[in-house]
């Protein structure tokens, strides 16, 4: 159910960017307004891309990371429409399997984090750290692990301090377990050794974490035991008594299916999101993890997909990786509520909104004495409302094309320091390959 292949970004200017990695192994990516009408559907111009992974700035600039089939590592910037590329490495194909890839922006620093393994003893895996920055480079071999040939995916995130946490799966005995490590900035290294925070009694699966704005590092996961499967949830606080302290809370009591469960935190509440055996439940928490309480449950969609999600609206209230895409008409978003005024992706249920439109249009009352002269007027009225909604449109389509001429003015202007912003990548692509291939 996690789709790899699809990343949602939602920019300052609420617009809705929709990549995917399409069957012929380009990525397409679709702009939406923030009405959500389209407005253009492109594709990165390289082909025969393997994996990639995106994110969007607090400048509205989107960084791309994508690894093609000849083992070409290329960092692609989305600065005012226009792609600007640069080859960073080149991965050793031939000797080695390359599964995940994610990126995360952290003290205005790229880190690229990636899992690989020897073609020849594939089932041993090693997640590797990569920072990037204009002056130099470091790299850390952070985690080493035993997995199947392809693995489960892992999870990190980073907290405000600059610490990345990362959350995965391995196998003890044939049972697969949880793990949680962490990255210190400070002491520019990895845990020494990861911590195990699942119990060998059962067989765990579908690993997730989140960090909410507050710092509190969450931990989801399912504990599987003969036929029942129990939701775990783990919680360490970023501050107080509790700091750094993991602490197990119950969740309220719900029927599980293998699906994975995931957090994201809007308008400072905590949405928990997990699965029946027909139907999707929504818990939520107004205190950060200490208490939940079951909110809500929707028939489970026919085309539902697990996806990323990065966006740099209201960072302080709203902090969102992933979320449930359906995709069997337009797209949306379960139980994503925050930008749903002015995009459809992001709304609700649909049936919920219907529900609540027919029950307004049931309670409508009809003054069936009006007169004609009051039924004449408000067709008046209401022609004349449509004719100022068509000039109103028409003024902002002028609107739009004179920023986008201003824009291309501004593109040919900036150029040439695109130009020689190239060269000087060029000249560190050598120094770069180090930590990705040493």
């Amino acid at each position: 159910m996690f789709n790899q292949n699809i990343s949602i970004i939602f920019n300052s200017n609420e617009e809705t960017f929709l990549f995917d990695l399409s069957a012929n192994k380009e990525i397409v990516y679709t702009i939406y307004d923030s009405f959500f009408y389209e407005l253009e559907s492109k594709n990165i111009l390289d082909e025969n891309i393997m994996k990639y992974s995106v994110l969007i700035d607090k400048n509205n600039v989107i960084h791309l990371i994508a690894l093609t089939n000849t083992g070409e590592l290329n960092y692609y910037k989305y600065i005012k429409d226009k792609w600007i590329k640069n080859n960073v490495a080149k991965f050793d194909l031939a000797s080695n399997l390359y599964n995940q890839m994610e990126i995360l922006m952290v003290k205005d620093k790229l880190h690229i984090i990636y899992n690989y393994s020897n073609i020849i003893n594939s089932n041993i895996w090693t997640i590797q750290h990569v920072i990037l920055n204009d002056k130099n480079g470091e790299r850390h071999n952070a985690i080493r692990y035993i997995s199947k040939r392809i693995p489960d995916p892992f999870f990190v995130d980073a907290d405000s301090l600059g610490n990345i946490h990362i959350v995965y799966k391995t196998y003890i005995n044939n049972d697969s377990q949880i793990y949680h490590g962490f990255y210190n900035p400070f002491t520019k290294s990895w845990s020494s050794v990861s911590k195990l925070i699942s119990s060998k009694d059962f067989n765990n699966i579908f690993p997730f974490l989140f960090i909410d704005s507050k710092d509190n590092i969450h931990i989801l996961w399912i504990a599987e035991s003969k036929d029942n499967l129990n939701l775990k949830y783990l919680r360490m606080k970023g501050s107080g008594k509790e700091k750094y302290i993991w602490k197990e809370i119950a969740l309220p009591h719900m029927g599980l299916s293998k699906n994975h469960p995931i957090i994201f935190e809007e308008n400072n509440e905590l949405k928990l999101i997990c699965f029946s055996k027909d139907s999707m439940i929504l818990s939520s928490s107004k205190d950060y993890g200490d208490s939940w309480v079951k909110k809500e449950n929707i028939p489970l969609p026919q085309n539902i997909s697990m996806v990323k999600f990065n966006s740099n609206i209201l960072l302080s209230k709203n902090h969102i990786n992933y979320g449930y895409l359906n995709t069997l008409e337009e797209p949306t978003l379960c139980f994503l509520e925050l930008y749903h005024k002015t995009s459809p992706i992001l709304t609700n249920d649909e049936s919920t909104l219907e529900s609540e439109v027919i029950h307004e249009e049931n309670n409508i009352e009809v003054d069936e004495k009006a007169s004609p002269e009051a039924t004449i007027l408000d067709s008046t009225f209401l022609y004349e409302l449509k004719k100022l909604d068509e000039k109103l449109e028409k003024i902002i389509d002028n609107q739009y094309i004179l920023t986008k001429i201003l824009d291309n003015q501004l593109n040919i202007e900036n150029r040439l320091d695109d130009l020689q912003r190239t060269i000087d990548s060029n000249k560190k692509k050598t120094f770069l390959n180090k930590f990705f291939n040493s």
